[in-house]
């Protein structure tokens, strides 16, 4: 559950930052970003993270029982496995380092869009309250993304550290477990901190 969770996290996180490059560099295309659209890539999301966390049930790849009472991938077989090791080398690739990329060059095209040019002008030139949502939403996403990185890149690197045979301590390797681990926490401290609208939501559903 807690991997099923997590890959689904990035995997949101991941077309979030696509419809971010999407509205942000080609507005043109803005009528892709439909409610259909989006229930497909809501579906996707969660089948893609369904599919790699039952792997190890199926016996592509294996858990095991920490002794800080968790359970997680068991790094270790890919030592004795070929099958093994090509699973945590391609949930790697797959499910940190392709979504990591993709949302670097989504926001680092966002970024270099609004530095370069106007590309939200012209015909059908959005207000200025459209734009500062728009902005706004960017600004979140990106520290989303960023927090989510930094929190999960020690785990990953000790992931396959480990799965190539290297000895991890294991006060390392608790760390970085529980450091990524805590990434869903703040999300929801940063929509709050960051986003107003997340804010007045908020006290809506709460009627204060």
């Amino acid at each position: 559950l807690t991997l099923l969770f997590g890959l689904a996290s990035i995997n949101t996180l991941t077309v979030i930052s696509v419809t971010r490059y999407i509205k942000g560099c080609h507005p043109e295309r803005g009528h892709c970003i439909s409610n259909s659209s989006m229930s497909v890539a809501l579906v996707l999301i969660w089948v893609a993270a369904f599919f790699w966390s039952a792997a190890p049930l199926l016996g592509w790849g294996s858990y095991t029982d920490r002794m800080y009472g968790t359970c997680e991938i068991d790094w270790a077989k890919a030592n004795f496995s070929t099958i093994y090791k090509s699973y945590i080398v391609s949930i790697f690739i797959c499910c940190f380092f392709l979504p990591v990329t993709v949302m670097v060059f989504s926001y680092v095209s966002i970024i270099n869009t609004v530095k370069l040019s106007h590309a939200l002008t012209g015909l059908g030139d959005p207000t200025d309250r459209q734009r500062r949502i728009e902005r706004d939403v960017t600004r979140v996403s990106i520290v989303i993304c960023t927090a989510f990185i930094i929190a999960w890149s020690p785990y990953a690197v000790i992931s396959i550290w480990s799965a190539y045979g290297h000895p991890v301590p294991n006060l390392t390797s608790i760390l970085a477990s529980l450091f990524a681990k805590s990434a869903s926490f703040y999300n929801p401290i940063i929509y709050f901190g960051m986003s107003s609208k997340f804010r007045k939501d908020i006290f809506i559903l709460f009627h204060c």
